[in-house]
């Protein structure tokens, strides 16, 4: 009867073990699925920073060159009004 007993206790013992190892292995699927679909994220966040950086410096170039041109003709504007003074 005690050979039945230890016999079940192993038995038992190796079961739980078993239990304990899938549910690492299964915590530890889920935790890389996690780190995995953060990481996608990440990388659409990028790519949408890096479109509105792109849009911001497209923007930036429009208004320098909008008031380098407003700047020459207020300087046109200067020179024309000096020759009609003199």
């Amino acid at each position: 009867m005690r050979s039945l007993d230890k016999q079940t206790t192993q038995t038992s013992i190796q079961a739980l073990q078993l239990v304990a190892l899938i549910v690492g292995i299964l915590t530890v699927t889920v935790s890389i699925g996690r780190r995995d679909a953060e990481i996608g994220r990440n990388i659409q966040d990028i790519h949408e920073l890096r479109k509105i950086s792109q849009d911001l410096l497209r923007t930036s170039i429009s208004h320098q060159m909008t008031d380098e041109f407003q700047n020459r003709q207020l300087l046109d504007l200067l020179t024309r009004i000096e020759k009609l003074e003199r």
